[in-house]
């Protein structure tokens, strides 16, 4: 069985093997809150496929 530790990191890898995510991530990092609709603006991407990608993201929780 894996600890807690090595779940967290295994999810936090998962997350981030996405490369629409390291972008969400990458917009995000670049500083300020922002919504679904004004990621979906920077991004070519719907605002939908933005909700999908922070839910995971925030399942590894590298958002909140």
């Amino acid at each position: 069985m894996r600890a807690p530790a090595h779940r967290h990191v295994d999810a936090v890898f998962d997350a981030l093997a996405d490369p629409t995510r390291r972008r969400v991530v990458e917009t995000l990092a670049r500083g300020g809150t922002v919504t679904a609709s004004g990621l979906a603006a920077q991004l070519p991407i719907t605002r939908q496929a933005v909700t999908k990608h922070l839910s995971a993201l925030r399942g590894a929780e590298l958002v909140s």
